[in-house]
Protein backbone atom coordinates (compact mmCIF):
# COMPACT_ATOMS: atom_id res chain seq x y z
CA UNK A 1 0.00 0.00 0.00
CA UNK A 2 2.94 2.35 1.28
CA UNK A 3 4.91 1.64 -2.32
CA UNK A 4 1.44 2.17 -4.65
CA UNK A 5 1.08 5.90 -2.64
CA UNK A 6 4.87 6.69 -3.20
CA UNK A 7 4.86 5.13 -6.70
CA UNK A 8 1.35 7.59 -7.59
CA UNK A 9 3.47 10.79 -5.72
CA UNK A 10 5.96 10.13 -8.46
CA UNK A 11 3.56 9.80 -11.25
CA UNK A 12 1.78 12.94 -10.09
CA UNK A 13 5.36 15.40 -9.56
CA UNK A 14 6.39 13.89 -13.31
CA UNK A 15 3.32 14.72 -14.67
CA UNK A 16 3.20 18.40 -13.25
CA UNK A 17 6.80 18.74 -14.36
CA UNK A 18 6.77 17.54 -17.65
CA UNK A 19 3.13 17.69 -18.84
CA UNK A 20 3.94 22.09 -19.72
CA UNK A 21 7.36 21.11 -21.09
CA UNK A 22 5.47 18.62 -23.78
CA UNK A 23 2.47 20.71 -24.27
CA UNK A 24 4.19 23.55 -25.71
CA UNK A 25 7.55 21.67 -27.45
CA UNK A 26 4.72 19.04 -29.57
CA UNK A 27 1.90 21.13 -29.95
CA UNK A 28 3.11 24.09 -31.22
CA UNK A 29 2.11 25.16 -34.96
CA UNK A 30 4.31 24.57 -37.53
CA UNK A 31 7.45 27.56 -37.90
CA UNK A 32 6.86 28.22 -34.10
CA UNK A 33 10.78 28.43 -32.53
CA UNK A 34 11.32 26.85 -29.27
CA UNK A 35 12.76 29.85 -27.69
CA UNK A 36 9.47 31.22 -26.86
CA UNK A 37 8.17 27.89 -25.85
CA UNK A 38 10.66 27.35 -22.83
CA UNK A 39 9.06 31.45 -22.25
CA UNK A 40 5.57 29.68 -21.76
CA UNK A 41 7.06 27.13 -19.96
CA UNK A 42 8.61 28.92 -17.70
CA UNK A 43 5.48 31.38 -16.73
CA UNK A 44 3.23 28.28 -16.13
CA UNK A 45 5.41 27.11 -13.83
CA UNK A 46 5.95 30.49 -11.98
CA UNK A 47 2.77 30.51 -11.97
CA UNK A 48 2.02 26.77 -10.57
CA UNK A 49 4.61 27.56 -7.94
CA UNK A 50 3.31 31.17 -6.86
CA UNK A 51 0.08 29.35 -6.54
CA UNK A 52 1.30 26.36 -4.68
CA UNK A 53 3.41 28.96 -2.73
CA UNK A 54 0.21 30.78 -1.64
CA UNK A 55 -1.36 27.73 -0.53
CA UNK A 56 1.43 26.62 1.60
CA UNK A 57 1.54 30.27 3.11
CA UNK A 58 -1.95 30.12 4.30
CA UNK A 59 -1.72 26.46 5.64
CA UNK A 60 1.35 27.55 7.65
CA UNK A 61 -0.90 30.71 8.75
CA UNK A 62 -3.43 28.42 9.85
CA UNK A 63 -0.72 25.95 11.68
CA UNK A 64 0.18 28.74 13.52
CA UNK A 65 -3.09 30.46 14.43
CA UNK A 66 -4.18 26.60 15.83
CA UNK A 67 -0.66 26.57 17.61
CA UNK A 68 -1.59 29.85 18.88
CA UNK A 69 -4.85 28.37 20.40
CA UNK A 70 -4.18 25.50 21.81
CA UNK A 71 -1.35 26.94 23.62
CA UNK A 72 -3.80 29.68 24.87
CA UNK A 73 -6.35 26.55 25.73
CA UNK A 74 -4.34 23.74 27.30
CA UNK A 75 -0.63 25.18 28.59
CA UNK A 76 -2.02 28.62 30.23
CA UNK A 77 -4.53 26.42 32.93
CA UNK A 78 -1.34 23.89 33.14
CA UNK A 79 0.73 26.93 34.33
CA UNK A 80 -2.42 28.17 36.41
CA UNK A 81 -2.13 24.84 38.30
CA UNK A 82 1.16 24.74 38.61
CA UNK A 83 1.26 28.37 40.19
CA UNK A 84 -1.24 27.41 42.87
CA UNK A 85 0.49 24.06 43.48
CA UNK A 86 4.08 26.67 44.04
CA UNK A 87 1.60 28.93 46.52
CA UNK A 88 0.37 25.56 47.95
CA UNK A 89 4.27 23.95 48.71
CA UNK A 90 5.04 27.60 49.91
CA UNK A 91 2.61 28.15 52.65
CA UNK A 92 3.45 23.76 53.86
CA UNK A 93 7.01 24.97 53.87
CA UNK A 94 5.86 28.03 55.91
CA UNK A 95 3.65 25.83 58.42
CA UNK A 96 6.28 23.21 58.88
CA UNK A 97 9.12 25.19 59.25
CA UNK A 98 6.81 27.20 62.10
CA UNK A 99 5.02 24.16 63.58
CA UNK A 100 7.90 21.75 63.51
CA UNK A 101 11.21 22.99 63.09
CA UNK A 102 10.83 25.81 65.26
CA UNK A 103 10.70 23.50 68.39
CA UNK A 104 12.85 21.30 67.56
CA UNK A 105 15.76 23.70 67.14
CA UNK A 106 14.32 25.29 70.14
CA UNK A 107 14.17 22.30 72.43
CA UNK A 108 18.03 21.66 70.62
CA UNK A 109 19.45 24.63 71.51
CA UNK A 110 18.15 24.22 75.15
CA UNK A 111 19.47 20.50 75.33
CA UNK A 112 22.80 21.77 74.32
CA UNK A 113 22.69 24.64 76.78
CA UNK A 114 21.94 22.22 79.59
CA UNK A 115 24.32 19.92 78.55
CA UNK A 116 26.64 22.80 78.69
CA UNK A 117 25.88 23.52 82.30
CA UNK A 118 25.99 19.95 83.40
CA UNK A 119 29.40 19.70 82.07
CA UNK A 120 30.78 22.57 83.55
CA UNK A 121 29.50 22.03 87.35
CA UNK A 122 30.34 18.61 86.61
CA UNK A 123 33.90 19.30 86.19
CA UNK A 124 36.01 19.20 89.34
CA UNK A 125 39.30 21.33 89.31
CA UNK A 126 41.78 18.51 89.75
CA UNK A 127 44.27 18.06 93.17
CA UNK A 128 47.62 18.63 92.81
CA UNK A 129 48.54 14.47 93.45
CA UNK A 130 45.74 13.71 91.01
CA UNK A 131 47.75 15.67 88.46
CA UNK A 132 49.48 13.75 85.88
CA UNK A 133 53.63 13.58 87.02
Amino acid sequence: MKIFFIGLAVVLVLAVLLLPVFLIIFAQPPGYTLLPAFRDAAIIYASFFMCVGALLFIVMTALIALIAFTVRDKISPAIDKVDDTLKTVRGTTTFVSESVVSPIIKVAGAAAGTRAMVQSLMRRKPKKEDKPK
